[in-house]
């Protein structure tokens, strides 16, 4: 059986066993693969770390007959800021999370990779809600699930959404948004997401009660 190595974004964790466990990766040119991880949840295993969420990381994988098996894991960048911030850290779940369940296993999606590398980056050096909400409607629209017809508000939050489809990250930087203005598309793009996944999502659960917490 064959082997291959790519670059990935561990976007999914779960234990099996005793000591594995089974991991979602995505990748620019496999798109969402699932792998098996034998014996990283041991204390003694020189891979378990470099397979946290939210890492990017560089695998090697051996082709099984169920799943591919992970040999090697190499970290790239863990996005420690992210990680070490509570609040960013419920809003980098959270683009993991709809990330993993809008996208099929095994479709080939690079714009959807680099989308969320780029996004997780901005987020790091600028963490503000904006870029959380352009992904959810860059996601969407990748994924042909988005129809800005579909959604009943005002005209002015109708073009707050073209503005987070079609413009660039970096352009999107320079807009600022009233706390009205972010409430209500956070609003909208919940219920859009959730109708779509046909699911609540457990991570804006978080984000909501973490905002009752601050």
């Amino acid at each position: 059986m064959s082997s291959f190595t790519t670059e990935s974004l561990v976007i999914k964790r779960i234990n099996v066993g005793e000591a594995d466990r089974i991991i979602s990766l995505l990748t620019p040119f496999r798109g969402k693969i699932l792998v098996l991880a034998k014996g990283v949840r041991r204390i003694t295993s020189r891979r378990g770390g470099n397979i946290e969420l939210l890492n990017q990381v560089r695998v090697h994988l051996y082709e099984a007959r169920n799943l591919p098996i992970l040999t090697e894991a190499e970290s790239i960048k863990t996005f420690s800021k992210l990680k070490e911030n509570l609040t960013l850290t419920t809003y980098a779940t959270h683009l993991l999370e709809i990330t993993d369940k809008l996208l099929p296993e095994n479709v080939i999606q690079p714009e959807v990779y680099r989308l969320l590398l780029t996004t997780l980056n901005f987020l790091e050096s600028s963490p503000r809600r904006i870029f959380v909400r352009a992904y959810e409607v860059k996601l969407l629209s990748i994924l042909g699930f988005w129809s800005k017809n579909q959604i009943s508000t005002s005209e002015d939050i109708k073009k707050l959404l073209e503005i987070l489809e079609t413009k660039t990250y970096q352009e999107i930087s320079h807009f600022t948004l009233t706390e009205s203005e972010s409430l209500e598309l956070e609003r909208i793009l919940r219920y859009y997401l959730e109708q779509v996944i046909e699911s609540s999502l457990k991570s804006i659960e978080m984000i909501s009660k973490r905002r009752k917490d601050e």
